[in-house]
């Protein structure tokens, strides 16, 4: 995977378009993308897990919460 995403879809879109023998539009497409992806908020994957650790603990604490309420409403 590269470092940078915009070389990334650069390089898939000059190819795409010189495939299709477009190459003048290369550069107005490639602007559009970089200044979409600008403006988009990205989280590192590290972050990402971390996240999904948390909400899967608070998946486990809600369903022995579940549990223990259920078993609490049994005895009554």
């Amino acid at each position: 995977m590269a470092d940078n995403p915009f070389e990334s879809i650069q390089a898939k879109v000059s190819e795409m378009l010189n495939a299709k023998g477009l190459q003048n539009l290369e550069n107005p497409i490639t602007q559009l993308i970089r200044q979409g992806l600008q403006d988009m908020e990205f989280v590192s994957l590290e972050d990402f897990e971390i996240q999904r650790e948390v909400l899967n603990r608070l998946r486990e604490k809600v369903h022995a919460l579940e549990l223990r309420v259920a078993e609490l409403e049994k005895r009554t």
